[in-house]
């Protein structure tokens, strides 16, 4: 359990104050990011949060029905509800069941405006509504209009709140322990010892674990671990870890992943065993200016754009301008595709790391 408490009652106000500027009558809530902001536990399941203007009944979560009684006792919500694909469990005919207990949806009336989270995602656990979905909606609430939330969701979550950064700092502690175990464990290995990428992942999760973190978001496989040719790829923007070897001179990436009370940390590293190559060397340190190059230029008032084109200019005066690939992210806060996202830090650190 974490000691920092978060204000979900205030997380609730938020949102019912940028319904209000919309002029809506209800949210259907579908994105990971929205439900657990709202719900502040882990909901793994197709969900929704049937969230009523102000003053009008509290929000109610629906969620798969297997998982209803842990989600009850760990979230913040005082009303979750299971649904499933079977009579009297659907979730569109429970949602609309609600929304007319709560006043918020009269058949006979005015056709309610609904704010729902429409879009792409370039994660697979977004959970946009879709188009099925939006049609089960428009099939319940006859005449009704669709208004896109997704707007007002960015921006509420944006900035983040003191406990939130509190959250975030704690998570981040955890990767720097694991990756501190990490490198323990590669600096101290016996003559002869060959890890795989899989021992090495198990080594990071171990470690944070013991410190607190509960899950290793696990969209892009859990710890990502890269050696070798699995590590050199320009795009590459996922390297779960397999059973290859890590060979001695091989780049080495290790990005650890960890979790606090629904806020996550990402750290990485880059690592060499044993004698680093030349061009190998020269590339990592190159690597490292880059990464410096773009903090010295995370300022207030800067943008992505003008992020890139000074990163860009180091990377084309050293000679690799064709290998630059440059992403960026709001930042890991809570599950976002998983949890929240909003990427706290990424250390240009590199280790070459002898026997």
């Amino acid at each position: 359990m974490s000691e920092t408490q978060i204000d979900w009652k205030g997380h609730i106000k938020k949102y019912q104050a940028a319904m209000e500027d919309l002029n809506l009558d209800f949210c259907v809530l579908s994105r990971v990011k929205s439900i657990t902001y709202l719900a502040g536990c882990f909901v793994p399941w197709k969900s929704y949060i049937f969230l009523p203007k102000e003053g009008m009944g509290e929000p109610e979560l629906f969620t798969v029905l297997l998982d209803v009684e842990r989600i009850r006792a760990e979230g913040n919500l005082k009303k979750v509800s299971g649904w499933g694909p079977m009579k009297g469990f659907y979730w569109e005919k429970k949602l609309q069941k609600s929304a007319k207990k709560e006043g918020v949806y009269n058949p006979k009336g005015t056709p309610p405006r609904i704010g729902v989270e429409l879009g792409t995602d370039i994660c697979i656990t977004g959970q946009m509504l879709s188009y099925t979905e939006a049609e089960l909606l428009k099939k319940m609430f006859h005449g009704c209009e669709l208004v896109d939330f997704n707007d007002k969701t960015e921006r509420i979550q944006f900035i983040k709140e003191p406990e939130e950064i509190a959250m975030l700092r704690k998570a981040s502690e955890i990767t720097d322990i694991g990756q501190e175990v990490v490198k323990k464990e590669l600096s101290e290995r016996p003559e002869g010892k060959v890890f795989t990428e899989n021992e090495i992942a198990g080594i990071g999760t171990l470690a944070m674990r013991k410190a607190g973190s509960n899950y290793e978001w696990a969209f892009t496989g859990s710890q990502e671990i890269g050696s070798g040719y699995r590590a050199s790829w320009t795009f590459n923007g996922c390297t779960p870890a397999t059973n290859k070897e890590v060979k001695e001179g091989e780049s080495l990436l290790v990005d650890l992943h960890s979790e606090y009370g629904c806020y996550l940390g990402d750290l990485s590293h880059n690592y060499i065993l044993g004698s680093c190559p030349s061009e190998l060397m020269r590339f990592n340190e190159v690597f490292e200016q880059l990464c410096y190059t773009l903090i010295d230029n995370m300022y207030p008032g800067n943008t992505f754009e003008e992020c890139y084109q000074n990163v860009h200019k180091v990377a084309e005066k050293e000679g690799y301008a064709n290998d630059l690939f440059f992403g960026g992210f709001e930042g890991f806060s809570r599950f976002y595709r998983w949890f929240l996202y909003t990427k706290v830090k990424y250390k240009a650190d590199f280790y070459v790391l002898r026997n």
